[in-house]
């Protein structure tokens, strides 16, 4: 018998079969509000909808976290760069919401220590060699975050710093100041928000395309859709139509207003990946970027070390942002300049991401100096458009954009009252393991034969749900072997991937589900084919759709 306390409760189904539901539900009701766009915004947007009772539905045009939420410095932060631009009121949101994550999915907001390096050159320094303004700005951000803090900033001596990152250049170097932000998983985090919007009663659907608006004659928007894994077509009837599709948000406007002239500025930012043996830093470090008044991150993620990210205007395919090879050369000089102990090249680089971020048109300002605050428009054919914004303050945009929703909706008649947001009270992710996650991972690994580190990989990554797939496990022996070597993740995920996570392709598990095609060296190539093998023993080969078939879903 189990000695340990089942605090979990079972997902509900989101599953390929509750798609096709949904997308027979969508066709046949009317919603209070549709959601185009399943990234970070959408999915936020469809929470908070679901929490004040509201009838929403969800529709993506290809998986859910598969544009810039999956591809960012995969941090919850304040944005302490946003200091010298002045947004002051952006920090303390940021710092706010940094607080509210840490309580509602700790998992996913993991205090972690970063390094800000200070040399007597100033070209080695990433934010200066003025200790009294560093000091004072560090001070500042403490205060903005105010009693939820997640650690005061302090100075530490030459050595301190390099016993945090030894590969750290020592010639010159004065010391560090340290402080401190959160660590997340992008794609995990949009999944969870994703998944309790659908146990709070949204209707959801992936692989869902729009293409075009229309209003009724009883005064809700008519969206016509495509399925672009059935290839059938449907509409969407909702009083308010919320447009959160990140660089996608002109082309959508579009379908409102031929003629809406472009809003964004998209800017590219990319990062690499290397093993965490090159570096050996504990701590997350701060670097410039050479010849560019710029500091990368060098972050300690799942094992590995992200560096990241770079900034510059974008005008090719949206859905196909790719790390080229002079940018990639850039971030590892960089690197190898602030690290040379570890001889970094081009050659330790395991893979490499690149993400959009939607940012608004600001005249001649590059897009750094853009502010990452997001705006909201409302438009024609009841359409609103949320668009620019961080990740971090996704809460706090889709309170903003469903607060305009309930007020559309009261002037049309359909609500006689002002439900509040509460989304700051809900938990993702089943809640937190509230014992001792290692003791927890110990009688978990003896309960269900499991070795010690898959049981607490489960905890970190799943939190309150973790039990969920251990009892997969006891389906057959096979789901307790892990899919790739040296990485931690189990054939059991895929199946709860795919009952409970709306995954119906391959790429949706290596990518997003799970982080192989960040962390493996093949990007999941030796998988592939059982990944796909698990899929199609759940959901059917119909839907089992390959790597490279999926990569033509998205239309063009």
């Amino acid at each position: 018998m189990s000695t340990t306390p089942d605090r979990s409760t079972s997902p509900p189904e989101l599953s390929a079969r509750t798609r096709e539901s949904n997308l027979r539900r969508m066709n046949l009701e009317s919603f209070d509000v549709a959601v185009i766009g399943g990234g970070i915004t959408g999915a936020g947007a469809a929470l908070d909808a679901a929490t004040r009772g509201l009838k929403v539905a969800l529709v993506e045009k290809s998986d859910f976290a598969s544009g810039t939420s999956s591809r960012s410095s995969k941090l919850i932060h304040g944005g302490l760069r946003y200091l010298e631009q002045m947004e002051f009121g952006l920090v303390y949101e940021s710092l706010h919401e940094r607080a509210v994550m840490s309580r509602i999915a700790p998992h996913l907001s993991k205090p972690l220590q970063f390094l800000i390096p200070v040399y007597s050159s100033a070209a080695r320094s990433p934010l200066g060699t003025n200790r009294f303004k560093l000091s004072a700005g560090l001070w500042l951000y403490d205060l903005l975050a105010g009693r939820r803090n997640v650690g005061r900033h302090r100075w530490l001596s030459r050595e301190a710093a390099l016993a945090l990152a030894p590969a750290l250049e020592s010639r010159g170097l004065r010391g560090a100041f340290c402080y401190y932000d959160c660590l997340t998983d992008d794609s995990r985090l949009v999944i969870e928000v994703i998944k309790s919007a659908a146990a709070h009663g949204a209707v959801i659907a992936n692989y869902v395309g729009a293409f075009g608006l229309r209003r009724n004659y009883d005064g809700l928007t008519a969206i016509k859709l495509k399925n672009l894994l059935g290839g059938d077509e449907l509409e969407l009837r909702a009083c308010v139509t919320i447009n959160a599709t990140g660089v996608w948000a002109d082309e959508i406007s579009r379908l409102s207003r031929t003629n809406a002239l472009p809003r964004l500025r998209p800017s590219k930012g990319i990062h690499v990946v290397i093993p965490s043996a090159k570096l050996k830093n504990s701590t997350a470090v701060l670097i410039p970027s050479l010849g560019e008044n710029r500091f990368l991150f060098v972050i300690p993620w799942h094992g590995f070390t992200v560096i990241g990210t770079t900034d510059s205007d974008y005008s090719g395919d949206p859905d196909d942002p790719r790390a080229e090879s002079a940018e990639i050369d850039r971030v590892i000089k960089s690197a190898a300049v602030a690290f040379p102990e570890a001889r970094l090249s081009v050659s330790d680089v395991i893979s490499t991401f690149a993400g959009l971020r939607p940012l608004i048109a600001g005249g001649e300002k590059s897009t750094k100096e853009l502010s990452r605050r997001e705006a909201i428009f409302e438009e024609d054919l009841g359409l609103v458009t949320i668009t620019g914004g961080k990740l971090t303050t996704w809460r706090r945009m889709a309170e903003q954009v469903i607060d305009i929703a309930v007020r559309k909706l009261q002037a049309a008649g359909a609500l006689s009252h002002r439900p509040e947001c509460v989304t700051e009270m809900v938990k993702l992710a089943g809640g937190a393991v509230t014992g001792d996650p290692g003791k927890d991972a110990s009688i978990a690994s003896s309960d269900f034969g499991v070795e010690l580190s898959t049981a607490q990989h489960l905890i970190d990554t799943y939190a309150g749900n973790y039990r969920v797939i251990l009892q997969l496990t006891r389906e057959s022996h096979e789901l307790k072997r892990r899919l790739v070597e040296g990485l931690p993740y189990i054939s059991a995920e895929v199946f709860y991937a795919a009952r409970h996570e709306m995954a119906v392709t391959v790429e949706d598990i290596l990518s997003r589900r799970t982080r192989i095609e960040l962390l493996s060296p093949d990007q999941g190539q030796a998988c592939e084919e059982r990944v796909r093998d698990l899929l199609q023993l759940e959901v059917g080969k119909r839907d089992a759709v390959s790597r490279e078939s999926d990569r033509e879903l998205t239309p063009k």
